[in-house]
């Protein structure tokens, strides 16, 4: 504890006494008592507290500056759990990287402590929220009412935390850790949130049984609408799941990943010098702007390219989740792409053209394997036929766009 806490100054906290508290001046000092406290604004001191006490009353005072700065009996100041509990849960920052954060503020705190903070700052939080819902009840009613949006995190009978917030505040108002979305353990929930907060306006949610017969028990009559994220969410599972299953598969059975990533790593001890015309080819591969007569020039550094073009497909990702982001589809026709260009130098030159066919060839041969596969090839035209069908649909309601950039942070 003194490896934490070296040297600090000393300061005093006395009651703040209003006028009229002590009229005829009989308040005495009942005790002092000191203690550690660390804050982010004033660091490590040694806090005095002084208690008065009124004997004709039997009312004790103390200093509710303290009080505001750290919790009884505690160490640490509200600042700091605040400052713990954002870099845990909203900035995923691990215990020894808080540490370093916080020392770097004069703050020495141990990885232990951390943990005890953070659920601090969880159970604070709770109590916070508990004690505000007749507050967030008047803001609401002020809004004219609430729309109540239900969703968990996991669907069927997997373990999930189950949420209910205001669609038109974005407030939550509740939620609930559950072993599945069946309707006998929803009812409750929602029963809850009905007692705190009364009826909402309507309710939006996904198509799952158990929520929908939840809703029926709890709030009979109530406008009840499903999530258009959530409907075309299954309907494109219901499209094209199957396919997608069998291109992961497929891809999986001729191990083309594993394959490429050695062969990339090969290459890449050979040409570690070669980082400049790396990234100038990529930029062109992005841009569309790149041919063979250009990539025969340095055939490893365009195979090496090549192969990270194929793995690259983030861009084309925009973080809704499968069915819309198709990153094993994207894989496969990026695979394409690069397989028509090694092909195509491949037999353009004589077998015997080692120094430019070589590192071609190694590549061409995994990908023509692929390639060659009409299972897969049938699946993928298949998937594509009906992926087209599916964006149509996300353009006509106008959600989960492709070429949205949010994720699910989208509106």
């Amino acid at each position: 504890m003194n490896n934490l806490f070296p040297e600090r100054p000393t300061i005093s906290f006395y009651p703040q006494i209003e006028t009229g508290q002590d009229p005829a001046g009989q308040l005495n000092v009942l005790n002092t008592r000191e203690k550690n406290v660390v804050t982010l604004d004033i660091g490590s001191f040694r806090a005095k507290e002084t208690i008065l006490h009124c004997p004709q009353e039997g009312i004790r005072y103390v200093s509710e500056e303290l009080r505001s700065l750290a919790p009884h009996r505690c160490t640490y100041g509200y600042d700091v759990l605040v400052y713990v509990g954002y870099a845990l849960f909203i900035r995923s920052r691990s215990e020894q990287e808080i540490i370093r954060e916080l020392k770097e503020k004069n703050i020495s705190i141990s990885d232990r402590e951390i943990g005890f903070l953070g659920k601090k700052f969880i159970t604070y939080l709770a109590i916070a929220h508990r004690e505000s819902r007749e507050r967030l009840k008047k803001e609401m009613a002020m809004r004219g009412g609430y729309i109540l949006h239900l969703d968990g995190t996991c669907e069927g009978d997997s373990p999930n935390l189950f949420t209910g917030l205001d669609g038109i505040a974005e407030l939550v108002l509740d939620n609930i850790k559950l072993p599945s979305e069946k309707a006998d353990l929803l009812i409750p929930f929602f029963k809850q949130i009905k007692a705190h907060y009364g009826d909402p306006i309507a309710m939006v949610h996904d198509m799952g049984k158990g929520i929908m017969s939840a809703i029926e028990d709890v709030f009979p009559g109530k406008p009840d609408f499903i999530c258009h994220f959530h409907f075309l969410r299954d309907i494109g599972k219901d499209l094209f799941e199957k396919e997608y299953n069998q291109i992961r598969n497929g891809l999986k059975k001729h191990k083309i990943r594993s394959l490429l990533r050695r062969r990339q790593k090969t290459i890449k001890e050979k040409i570690d010098d070669e980082s400049r015309a790396i990234q100038d080819l990529q930029s062109h591969m992005k841009k569309g702007q790149i041919g063979t007569s250009t990539l025969q020039e340095m055939p490893e550094v365009a195979t090496y390219t090549m192969i990270h073009w194929a793995f690259d497909i983030s861009s084309q990702l925009h973080g809704y989740g499968f069915p819309f982001d198709r990153p094993h589809l994207i894989f496969y026709q990026r695979l394409k792409v690069i397989h028509s260009v090694a092909k195509e130098i491949v037999e353009s030159h004589r077998k015997d053209d080692n120094i430019i066919n070589k590192p071609f060839y190694k590549l061409f041969r995994p990908l023509n394997m692929v390639m060659n596969d009409q299972v897969l090839s049938k699946t993928v035209s298949q998937m594509e036929e009906k992926t087209k069908v599916f964006d149509k649909l996300r353009e006509a309601l106008r959600i989960a766009l492709p070429e949205g950039n949010k994720g699910l942070n989208d509106d």
